[in-house]
């Protein structure tokens, strides 16, 4: 038999403890048009960007934004209902007497932002 008949195997996947680390990471979306630049939002402290249809962080959280911060967010968007099916949000703000939440649903790119700020006295 030679070398040419025998076939190959596929690469090994990348295994963390076990589990193959392709299918526990999410990959961020490309940098194209559509994503935006939380960067340059003035007054910001952090920041994240979700996928709205599972929660999947696609771009894990900077700054003072915690991932803790970034679920309870999303939650919040799931328990007012119909928000993240693409219809109605545009951008909502949650609020408290140091730090304030802006989450805005992206156009037509499935995603959810999520910034933190520090909120004016």
């Amino acid at each position: 038999m030679s070398e040419s008949s025998i076939p190959s195997q596929p690469p090994a996947m990348p295994m963390a403890n076990g589990t193959p680390t392709s299918a526990a990471v999410a990959q961020p979306p490309p940098p194209s048009n559509g994503i935006i630049d939380l960067d340059a939002i003035p007054g910001q402290i952090g920041h994240s960007i979700l996928r709205a249809s599972d929660g999947t962080i696609l771009r894990p959280p900077t700054g003072s934004l915690t991932e803790r911060d970034v679920g309870i967010v999303y939650r919040m968007m799931l328990e007012i209902g119909t928000v993240l099916d693409g219809e109605g949000l545009q951008r909502a703000t949650v609020g408290f007497r140091s730090v304030s939440y802006a989450v805005a649903l992206g156009g037509g790119d499935g995603c959810l932002y999520i910034v933190k700020k520090r909120s004016s006295p």
